[in-house]
């Protein structure tokens, strides 16, 4: 029993085994195995790519054919069909499409599609999101001073838009701060919620906000620290200095005052001893002459 059971397991192995090796090999009449059908390396996903300013970017559908066959494809953006120009190049090899310098608009759907039908009368399709994405650091720390509106950006644009949300000391901000005194705004480059208005500024507002960008499944954080300052901070120093040359001054003056008065005193006791002498002088020489 032990071993018809071990022998029905290794027979169901073999057959799996040689199922899987004629699958690679195209046995068994497959969509994938003749020379005359084309193959796409295609799984009915999407793949995403990042386009930079600037940079080449190139997308391939991977499509592999026999050098007699004239395999070709048609190239697609947001459902407009594309034809090769100076901007966009279409190559029959690995059935690629070359963008050398893209820009911004450059970013959406692109798809690549075959001309020749394959299977259940459908072209073959590959699809790819062209996203574009640039992100920047935020100031370590940001001062307000009291009562004014605190204005804070996230440093990010993209297409498709990326989503921002705030948070104050890992707080959501709507819970950390009244949110009557919030007012989220788009960006200099229209990313929506990428401004944060605070009117008002009071000091617990003072701590570290976040910004989280979120792009598809990728997710970024920015950080800054934010100081509220008394209005009149900066006018506390000038006043120390001020009184500090105004004590300086009266201590000197007190100082000289007191100096020449010394020096006065000095001067006048001096005078009298020079009296003094004078007149006993004349004395002596009174009585010698007698």
């Amino acid at each position: 029993m032990c071993c018809t059971t071990e022998a029905k397991m290794k027979s169901t192995g073999t057959l799996i085994f040689l199922g899987l090796l004629g699958i690679c090999l195209g046995i068994g009449g497959g969509a994938h195995g003749s020379e005359t059908e084309v193959e796409a390396d295609v799984l009915g996903s999407e793949s995403v790519q990042v386009l930079f300013v600037g940079f080449p970017l190139k997308l391939s559908c991977n499509m592999t054919y026999n050098e007699s066959i004239y395999t070709k494809v048609k190239w697609f953006k947001d459902n407009e069909e594309l034809e090769s120009n100076d901007h966009i190049k279409l190559f029959v090899v690995n059935s690629s499409l070359v963008i050398m310098k893209p820009g911004k608009e450059d970013a959406g759907d692109y798809r690549c599609e075959t001309l020749i039908e394959v299977s259940e009368d459908k072209p073959h399709v590959k699809s790819f999101k062209v996203i574009y994405f640039e992100i920047r650091k935020m100031d370590k720390s940001t001062n307000i001073d009291k009562g004014e509106d605190l204005v804070l950006e996230c440093p990010v644009e993209g297409s498709p838009y990326p989503t921002i949300q705030w948070k104050k000391d890992d707080v959501p901000i709507y819970d950390a701060i009244n949110g009557t005194r919030l007012t989220p705004k788009p960006n200099e480059k229209n990313v929506p919620n990428a401004t944060l208005i605070i009117s008002k500024a009071e000091w617990i507002d003072r701590g570290n906000f976040t910004c989280t960008i979120t792009t598809l499944s990728n997710t970024f954080e920015r950080f800054t620290y934010v100081r509220v300052k008394d209005v009149y901070a900066a006018l506390w120093p000038f006043l120390g200095i001020v009184i500090e040359v105004l004590l300086l001054g009266i201590i000197i003056f007190i100082f000289e005052k007191r100096r020449a008065k010394a020096e006065f005193e000095e001067s006048d006791t001096d005078q009298g001893n020079d009296q003094k002498n004078t007149a006993d002088h004349n004395k002596d020489s009174v009585r010698q002459r007698k």
